[in-house]
């Protein structure tokens, strides 16, 4: 039986030793809450779309795309690059203020612990294969980010304007976390249409990175990421990472024969930070910067401890920056415990134990344990004991500010993950629906007696339903107003004015009008039921007057519990409008102020409804997009082919880039012909509260992503094709049909 114990005891014995092996370390762990925090918005690789709230508006600190659908703040290196390019003549403060902020608190920290791409390109190096050795070649190899930092991070994106060069052309982090997160999602099969040589070699790029990184540890890191490059620079002057004291440095090497980075010394350019070279150092001369923010300083007179016993002390520490002159061999034990280093004190200076832990505690925190030479024995054990008290308080401290960090982490952890997935907005909002409806109408200009609802309405404009009482006298009061701002606006949307239903019966509700005067006024003045409740179905919650602004498609956009004037209204209209998702067969509104880059056409502005009589044909685009590039001359060869009977509109996406210097060029491949000289006209498009990612023209004709993206509109101006891909077919041609079935009506 006791055998059998045996056994059992010694397997339980080897699981926990197989556990305590195998266990993350506590850098991993960090990295890997590091990289789920950055990517906290989880939905999105379920939805397959990117996150664009207020959070966006900042950096993370490692290397992470915009548009990974996970991503909930900026990449820094993407956003200096917009920043740089889009700035002009003014220093874009705020970028490089919160670059300067992480790299003078964190510096190459932030790659060893909080970079998701640092932490992916370390789990493929896990893989069982020989690994190539560091070197000088790999040492002058490292130097090549700092190459890319001033070409395509600074100069580029400065030269040819808002060309984020890096992002487009280098960074596989992006082509990984934002082209491999949206194209695995099957939401997002039209992005496949947009897919030209860009990411063929960007692919390309990521499979070497992936393969390097099997072989070489941090590839990526060590030869091509300038945003470790800009922290490298702050390594020396950073408040945390590693520091080396030189006085006890005996220059053995093994911190450098340890570290897989390309460093001469610790806590050079090339340092991460990452700590592994902290325990190898013998003489203990490495630590962590910082660690006096949370110091502990206890103190203990040792007078008369004989120097044979001085002699068995031995510097002792666990990756703390702590220093002791401990009394004797018999304390030798409890001071190893607690990772501390012993010293013996200077034969000229007061002998006196310090003991300075990385756990926090009072500065102020000192025992001072008196000995006497004539009792020798009686000293050297209360000394222990003193100092082992010292020594426990200090690690119940630590472990209790340990505890502490952990679960301030886990809430903030788990409040990122709530909110991200379950209470902040998703980026297509879901709109209340107007239900249909026929309520009966009271004696004024307008001559039904029932109104039916979609059939008595303008389609193609949106609806204005005022809801009032006539126990508020401030809601009837506003009817007389908005039955002015109605007459004004009529060509604009629908107006309605709804009682809402309460104990009034309808003979109540026509004397009020007649007191008011509103027998000639021409909206339609109408009689909620109990049975129907509009009000409360058209987000109504007890404040009168309300008024509800309808798309034309029946979807509540903006609600208003107070008086509008007409300035406001036609405002709330405008939202309305520019708001609304247009379909095919819907009117296309009028936009207006459309920006145009120089070409053929000499305005500065174009409005569509320029193009009233003619077929417009509007083609979405951007610079970067090989696709949208490629058919431009074809839209070109159309335009000239059917002449004045049609206006085509290349509108370029608000994605930062700036396409005139690409306009300005000669297309080689076709005729040697300017872009300049196009007959098309060449707009810009622009990013609105509704629609932030691509524009609000984009936005507003059912853009979601993909590029390019055409639609035909007819000479009356509506809506009849909308082709959600390239306009050129590889068995025929679609877009000669479109235009023809517009211009035939």
């Amino acid at each position: 039986m006791a055998k059998i114990f045996s056994r059992i005891k010694g397997g339980f014995c080897a699981v926990g030793r197989w556990i305590k092996n195998h266990a993350p370390t506590r850098r991993r762990i960090i990295q890997l809450y590091a990289a789920l925090l950055t990517n906290a918005n989880i939905k999105g690789f379920v939805s397959g779309r990117i996150y664009t709230g207020d959070t966006k508006n900042i950096c993370a600190p490692g290397l992470n795309c915009y548009s990974c659908p996970g991503a909930v703040a900026a990449c820094p290196l993407g956003a200096l690059q917009n920043s740089l390019g889009s700035s002009g003549t003014t220093t874009p403060y705020y970028i490089l203020g919160i670059i300067a902020l992480l790299g003078l608190s964190l510096a190459r920290t932030i790659c060893g612990f909080l970079c998701p791409f640092g932490l992916a390109q370390e789990l493929v190096y896990k893989a069982k294969t020989p690994k190539l050795k560091k070197s000088r070649y790999t040492r002058l190899l490292s130097y090549l980010k700092y190459v890319l930092l001033v070409a395509l991070v600074i100069a580029v994106p400065l030269i040819y304007h808002n060309v984020p060069a890096f992002c487009k052309y280098i960074c596989p982090a992006g082509t990984f976390e934002g082209a491999g997160g949206l194209l695995s999602n099957g939401a997002n099969a039209d992005y496949y249409s947009m897919l030209g040589y860009l990411f063929s070699w960007k692919a390309v790029l990521l499979v070497c990175c992936v393969v390097a990184c099997v072989f070489i540890y941090r590839a990526f890191c060590r030869f091509i990421c300038p945003l470790g490059a800009i922290y490298g620079f702050f390594n020396k002057i950073s408040l945390l990472g590693v520091k080396l004291e030189k006085s006890k440095c005996i220059d053995c090497g093994a911190c450098v024969a340890t570290c897989k980075m390309d460093i001469r010394h610790v806590g050079d350019h090339e340092c991460i930070n990452c700590g592994e070279c902290i325990p190898v150092c013998p003489t203990k001369a490495i630590s962590w910067k910082g660690s006096k923010i949370v110091l502990q300083v206890a103190s203990f007179n040792i007078s008369g401890i004989p120097s044979e016993q001085k002699a068995d002390i031995s510097a002792i520490l666990s990756g703390g920056t702590s220093k002791v002159a401990a009394p004797a061999n018999s304390v030798q034990s409890s001071i190893s415990e607690s990772g501390i280093e012993v010293e013996s004190a200077p034969a000229d200076t007061p002998e006196v134990v310090t003991v300075d832990t990385a756990q926090s505690a009072p500065k102020d925190s000192e025992i001072e344990a008196e000995t006497h030479s004539d009792n020798l024995s009686k000293q050297t054990e209360g000394g222990e004991n003193e100092l082992q008290a010292a020594i426990k308080k200090v690690k119940r401290r630590g472990l209790i500010m340990e505890i502490a960090a952990w679960v301030l982490a886990a809430a903030v952890l788990i409040t990122a993950l709530v909110y991200y997935n379950a209470i902040a907005p998703s980026p297509v909002t879901q709109n209340v629906t107007l239900p249909q409806f026929t309520l009966a109408a009271y004696d004024t200009a307008y001559s039904g007696e029932t109104f039916s609802y979609p059939d008595d309405i303008d389609p193609d404009k949106p609806l204005v339903m005022a809801f009032w009482s006539t126990r508020n006298e401030n809601s009837a009061l506003y009817i007389t107003s908005f039955a002015e701002s109605a007459e004004k606006l009529k060509d604009s949307a629908n107006f309605i004015a709804v009682h809402v239903s309460n104990s009034d019966d309808s003979a109540t509700v026509q004397a009020k009008i007649a007191e008011n005067g509103w027998q000639n006024l021409a909206i339609p003045i109408l009689q909620d039921t109990a049975e129907l409740d509009l009000y409360s179905k058209s987000e109504g919650g007890g404040a009168f007057p309300t008024t509800v602004f309808v798309t034309i498609h029946g979807e509540i956009k903006v609600k208003s519990e107070k008086p509008l004037t007409q300035e406001e209204i036609s405002g709330h209209i405008d939202d309305t409008v520019y708001s609304t998702i247009y379909r095919e067969g819907d009117k296309l509104p009028v936009i207006k102020n459309i920006k145009t880059y120089e070409s053929s056409f000499k305005g500065q502005t174009y409005s569509t409804d320029e193009a009233l009589g003619k077929v417009l044909v509007i083609n979405f685009w951007y610079v970067s997009c090989g696709p949208c590039v490629e058919e431009l001359p074809y839209f070109n060869e159309v335009q000239k082919e059917f002449g004045d009977s049609i206006v085509t509109l290349a509108i370029h996406s608000d994605n930062g880039e700036q396409p005139q210097p690409f306009i300005d060029k000669v297309d080689k491949d076709h005729n040697k012909e300017s872009w300049s000289d196009y007959s098309i006209i060449f707009g810009q498009d622009k990013r609105s509260e509704n629609f932030k990612k691509d524009g609000y023209i984009y936005g507003i004709l059912g853009g979601t992503g993909p590029y390019p993206m055409t639609v035909i509109v007819n000479a009356e101006g509506y809506i009849t094709k909308v082709m959600l891909s390239s306009a050129i077919n590889s068995n025929k041609d679609d877009l000669r049909p479109a235009i023809l079935k517009a211009l035939a009506g």
